[in-house]
């Protein structure tokens, strides 16, 4: 019984659309008066109305004074919700008074169901309380009248009309509050979104500045000790000091750049994020700072979805970083390793000075949310052997996206 009302008033956005429905139900209702009214005086005949009550002009003058009230009521719900329901209710009691009516015709009744589901839907609790409330004190009028003045018995149509009020009380409520939830479902999610989008970039932060402050680290620490004895290598270890610090601040302005959808080193591309496919300058500035890499590829290369790819070199960038800092050693071996249906990414080292880590960091904890969010499975720590190992399987989807 609620699902045509709810599919209705679902698909409307404003009380001016419902307007036009209310009037329209309203005509629709009042068709037999109409119809009545227009026929050949002998050829009238109705269950509803007493022979020669409508026969009087006056009843086609109250019947346009009902419309006009009807229209009224439907047009100014939006700005005058009580006012206009007063006149709804109005263009049915009209007629019924005029005309002698013992009651309502029921289906008069669903106009103003209408209108109260959108009042409930869209105005103020008072609003929908007083509305309903001379709805139904309209027709306990009704049922008052008949029953004293009348002295009619038989079994009364205000109760079940009643129900239909209560009824659509109860449907535009529910809409209502589906629509709250749908909506602070829908902020919820934005501000799931926001907070995953500033988490990525904290990450992909501290992933490049540490990397590079532990390359300059290494470089300035080499350009002191060897600045008396060897001017040379001194300048040139400066000289990297300063490279680094450039591609920093560059990577940077492209992280802060991407807040606002505009990078300025690539005017072409909106944002410019990290890939495998530059993984070489990577290990290029890592060398220069005295770690050798070895690099290993296996499978056959395929493009990558572009989350994936970005991880995948964050992942090998924080495990790169944390042996410069940690590791007390001057090479690790990188493994890249395309698989069926995963991307499988290792780093290994022989140093001693990570076996002997006493508690993760803010980067495996990244590397490890970075993982999880795609799905995949890392694993981190000491060697038996000696040294540290980071080994991170990604699936890649099937359709590659």
């Amino acid at each position: 019984m609620h699902a045509v009302p709810n599919v209705i008033l679902t698909r409307l956005g404003s009380l001016q659309l419902v307007a036009p429905l209310i009037f329209l139900s309203w005509l629709l209702t009042a068709y037999p008066w109409a119809w009545f009214l227009t026929d050949p005086p002998e050829e009238r005949w109705s269950s509803l109305f007493p022979p020669g009550v409508l026969a009087a002009t006056v009843a086609q003058v109250v019947l346009l004074v009902a419309t006009a009230a009807a229209l009224a009521g439907s047009i100014r719900l939006c700005r005058l919700p009580l006012p206009a329901f007063g006149l709804l209710l109005a263009s049915i009691a009209i007629p019924t008074l005029a005309w002698q009516r013992p009651e309502i015709w029921a289906p008069q009744i669903i106009p103003i169901d209408i209108a109260l589901a959108a009042l409930t839907l869209y105005s103020t609790l008072r609003v929908t309380l007083t509305a309903a409330s001379l709805a139904l004190g309209l027709l306990v009028a009704c049922l008052i009248t008949r029953w004293v003045l009348l002295g009619e018995g038989g079994t009364p149509s205000e109760p079940g009309m009643a129900l239909t009020l209560g009824t659509a009380v109860l449907i535009g409520t529910v809409i209502r509050q589906r629509r709250a939830q749908a909506a602070a479902t829908l902020r919820q999610a934005s501000a799931e979104a926001v907070n995953a989008e500033r988490l990525r970039i904290a990450r992909d932060l501290h992933d490049m500045v540490a990397h590079s402050l532990g390359v300059i680290a290494l470089q300035a620490g080499a350009a002191r000790r060897v600045m008396r004895t060897q001017p040379e290598a001194a300048r040139e270890a400066v000289h990297n000091i300063e490279k680094v610090g450039q591609e920093t601040l560059s990577g940077l302005r492209r992280v802060v750049s991407s807040l606002r959808d505009v990078d300025p080193d690539r005017p072409d591309s909106p944002t410019a994020l990290p890939s495998l496919t530059t993984l070489d300058e990577l290990v290029a500035t890592t060398r220069a700072a005295g770690v050798d890499i070895d690099v290993s590829r296996q499978g056959e290369p395929r493009a990558l979805p572009m989350e994936i790819d970005a991880a995948a070199y964050r992942i090998v960038q924080e495990a790169v970083a944390n042996v410069i800092r940690h590791a007390e050693t001057d090479a690790c071996r990188i493994l890249i390793s395309f698989r069926e249906g995963e991307l499988f990414v290792e780093v290994v080292d022989h140093g001693t000075g990570r076996g002997r880590r006493p508690r993760a960091g803010f980067g495996l904890t990244g590397m490890r949310e970075r993982v999880e969010m795609l799905n995949g499975t890392i694993v981190t720590g000491p060697r038996a052997e000696g040294g540290f190992r980071v080994a991170a399987h990604l699936p890649i989807p099937a359709d590659g996206r």
